[in-house]
């Protein structure tokens, strides 16, 4: 007999990429973790995961697994549904879950939630942060209701909040800071460069560089914002960050020829209820001082 909690690995092992991350997140020993899904596949009849590659490739499922993987996330949601029912808690209150990029302010976020229960006290909003892909990857699983994130202007049941450009991020004392509020784009490879793996950077960007002639001095990848903020206050390091990303103690230089932008806004699913989307807009409209669509 298959089990919820075996369904809860396979579904945690590939939203986290391993059972290793799975482990960390559910406080479950990672041993545990590998014995739930052999159990799992045992009870299946069949593999859930492709393991013919190295040892060290991340896990990838099956055609077969895949199909069994979106079946697991509907399960747990209807046990879930089940749980609240019975409780009693769906009569008082209902419950989204809003995807949030995770390149966005802390304090904005915090400040955005806080809000919308003033403005819609009926409404739980579950939380759940991650990188641009993986925001994408459970929407379209539909286990996010609404996203906070870029967002294209012709995809459908979308709103455009602010769009905010692309800046170079260095010290207070370095030579670019507090002389000019412009750099050139071919400047960008005069410095040691720290890439953000969350980097905002597109084709389009990339494109530029080239067409420039401009190869960064690629000093240092790191998926920390803090630890790339970090290297830059201590040095005369640069990176690229969103405008509203930057802490208040670095200097922001505009880009000259960079010229790139992110479009950042709210998507939902078709059946979510509007009244929450406008409490959601009016909270972050509220609570954002970049919220302009310039």
């Amino acid at each position: 007999m298959i089990k919820i909690q075996h369904l809860r690995f396979l579904v945690a092992v590939v939203d986290y990429g391993s059972a290793i991350n799975a482990a960390e997140r559910l406080h479950i020993s990672q041993p545990s973790i590998s014995a739930g899904l052999k159990a799992l596949e045992d009870e299946l009849g069949g593999a859930l995961f492709d393991r013919s590659g190295p040892a060290n490739r991340p896990l990838r499922l099956t055609p077969k697994g895949q199909g069994f993987y979106r079946r697991a996330i509907d399960i747990l949601g209807q046990c879930e549904l089940a749980q609240a029912e019975f409780l009693g808690d769906s009569s008082h209150e209902k419950k989204l879950v809003l995807g949030v990029l995770d390149t966005l302010p802390q304090d904005f976020i915090i400040n955005l939630l806080e809000a919308f229960q003033l403005n819609d006290s009926n409404t739980r909003l579950d939380l759940w942060e991650g990188s641009n892909d993986r925001i994408e990857s459970w929407f379209s699983q539909k286990r996010l209701n609404i996203v906070l994130s870029n967002v294209g202007s012709l995809t459908p049941n979308t709103q455009l909040l602010w769009r905010e450009p692309l800046v170079a991020v260095v010290a207070p004392d370095h030579p670019y800071a507090g002389t000019t509020n412009f750099m050139s784009i071919r400047d960008l490879s005069k410095y040691p460069f720290i890439h953000r793996s969350s980097c905002e950077l597109d084709s389009l960007g990339r494109a530029r560089l080239k067409a420039e002639g401009v190869k960064l001095n690629l000093q240092m990848r790191t998926e920390s914002e803090s630890l790339a903020f970090e290297l830059v206050r201590r040095s005369h390091n640069i990176t690229l960050a969103p405008k509203s990303l930057v802490p208040s103690d670095l200097s922001i230089i505009n880009v000259s020829g960079l010229e790139i932008e992110r479009s950042i806004g709210l998507k939902w699913q078709e059946n979510t209820p509007l009244q929450v989307i406008s409490a959601l807009s009016a909270a972050i409209k509220q609570n954002n001082s970049i919220c302009q669509t310039g």
